[in-house]
């Protein structure tokens, strides 16, 4: 009785035919299968790769309805671009936010690993990282919710418009580290509503 049977050696392949109670196997036809692995290997880097990336890719900014969409602090309809932030969390949820205070007021408040913040560019309304953002608070900025806050992605930017509204260069930490340790009170953040009605 015959028996077929297929080894692997190297990087080639070995088939082979034995007699039954043969100990002595008698190859057939040997043939290296290089090209099929490197195939192989190239498709498994290529899905590894590709898992990789969307691990590492960039979350997405949260999507507003300037209009619709109303500030998750304060309740009010989220209509100027510039001002408006948000941040996504761990889960996927994204928090929504009518005024760039109004994100650093809620964000310690919140027990959900955060992992983006979002402003816009005060000079293009372009969705930008709240994180790498330089921000310029100033009494002379009129805010939704009386934050005085602006965001620019360029340093220089921030700057130039500090200098012309009297305000204050921030970078994010700052911002943060502010609102931690001076939280709005409710009194305080309901006259910001009034200001701006």
């Amino acid at each position: 009785m015959k028996k077929l049977g297929i080894g692997y050696q190297g990087l080639g392949v070995r088939v082979w035919v034995s007699e039954a109670g043969d100990n002595a196997s008698r190859f057939r036809a040997k043939g290296p299968l290089w090209a099929f692995h490197a195939l192989l290997l190239a498709l498994l880097l290529l899905v590894l790769s590709a898992c990789a990336g969307a691990a590492t890719a960039e979350p997405a900014p949260p999507t507003i309805h300037y209009g619709e969409d109303v500030c998750e602090l304060c309740g009010m309809i989220i209509s100027e671009e510039r001002y408006a932030a948000g941040y996504i969390t761990a889960d996927g949820q994204q928090h929504i936010f009518d005024d760039i205070g109004d994100m650093f007021q809620a964000q310690p408040a919140n027990n959900q690993e955060i992992i983006a913040f979002f402003a816009h560019n005060y000079d293009n309304n372009q969705w930008i990282r709240a994180e790498k953002a330089t921000f310029v608070q100033s009494k002379g900025l009129r805010t939704p919710m009386a934050s005085g806050l602006a965001a620019f992605e360029s340093a220089e930017k921030a700057q130039a418009f500090a200098a012309e509204f009297q305000g204050e260069l921030m970078i994010f930490s700052e911002v943060s580290a502010y609102y931690q340790a001076n939280p709005m009170p409710e009194m305080q953040h309901k006259q910001g509503m009034e200001h701006n009605q």
